[in-house]
């Protein structure tokens, strides 16, 4: 989806300028720059996966340490 800023009555470039960075971070476009501008082999992309699902059990375990 592309990004357009507009310039407004009485804005500076560096506004403008600042809104599309933020957008931008907003949108996490320079991390899927980086994934889409090197290829990572099929096995980088199971051991990506599996290192997020073991750090989402990893805070849920010390979610319910904490209930108790």
């Amino acid at each position: 989806m592309p990004i357009i800023v507009k310039k407004k009555k009485g804005e500076t470039k560096d506004d403008v300028i600042g809104k599309f960075r933020r957008l931008s971070v907003e949108e996490d476009v320079t991390e899927e720059i980086r994934k889409r501008s090197a290829y990572s082999k099929p096995a980088e992309k199971r051991y990506a996966k599996k290192k997020i699902i073991l750090w989402r059990e990893k805070c849920r375990r010390r979610a319910k340490k904490r209930r108790f």
